[in-house]
């Protein structure tokens, strides 16, 4: 299983699993939503809303996690909409995510992938689940993501994900996540640029 940084969107890369950091009504709004909308093609939203409806029979519950099909994306095959927002009562405060919320999130999406139907590795792309709508920012819910990945991977032996590439958009968000990855998998600071691993060690060295 390996473990890589990118930075911009998840929609343009090839991983065969993409990571919509969605809410409890399935809607395709704005940030990672919007351009998993725009990337799986027309006609998208309706298509995850029936398969909402076929296999929950309504809203889902926060952490929860719906796997539909990735629509007409050149490369992707499924999106995992996993529920960070609570909107069953309309959006209020109590509509953010806990990391608690989170970590249950995360547990329950690795989960999914191991079952994703037919044979075979699966790659996903991964994004810091709650960072923009949810509160959260980036640094906890990626190293959420990882630790609940490293324990995921030591009990699965023979786990299906191969590989997880993790997203940021922005420059300070791909920043964020080289921290938080290079101290969970120190593989990754290979991947990082010198003016970026720089700092990245800089603060490793502040921790030690």
């Amino acid at each position: 299983m390996k473990v890589i940084l990118k930075q911009g969107s998840l929609t343009d890369g090839d991983e065969s699993v993409l990571v919509n950091a969605s809410n409890t009504n399935a809607q395709l709004g704005t940030g990672v939503s919007a351009a998993i909308r725009q990337a799986c093609g027309k006609g998208y939203q309706e298509k995850v809303l029936a398969a909402l409806e076929h296999h929950f029979k309504g809203p889902m519950k926060p952490a929860e996690v719906l796997l539909t099909h990735a629509g007409t994306h050149p490369r992707a095959v499924w999106v995992a909409h996993v529920a960070v927002m609570d909107y069953r009562e309309g959006f209020s405060a109590k509509s953010h995510p806990t990391v608690d919320t989170i970590r249950t999130a995360c547990e329950r999406l690795w989960d999914v992938v191991e079952t994703i139907p037919g044979a075979g590795a699966q790659s996903v792309a991964m994004v810091a689940l709650g960072a923009g709508t949810g509160n959260l920012g980036v640094a906890e819910p990626t190293r959420i993501a990882a630790q609940t990945l490293k324990a995921h991977v030591a009990i699965h032996k023979n786990t299906r994900i191969e590989r997880v590439a993790f997203y940021g958009f922005q420059p300070p968000d791909y920043i964020a996540m080289a921290h938080v990855l290079a101290a969970e998998f120190p593989e990754v600071k290979a991947q990082l640029p010198p003016e970026v691993l720089k700092f990245v060690e800089e603060e490793l060295k502040q921790k030690e």
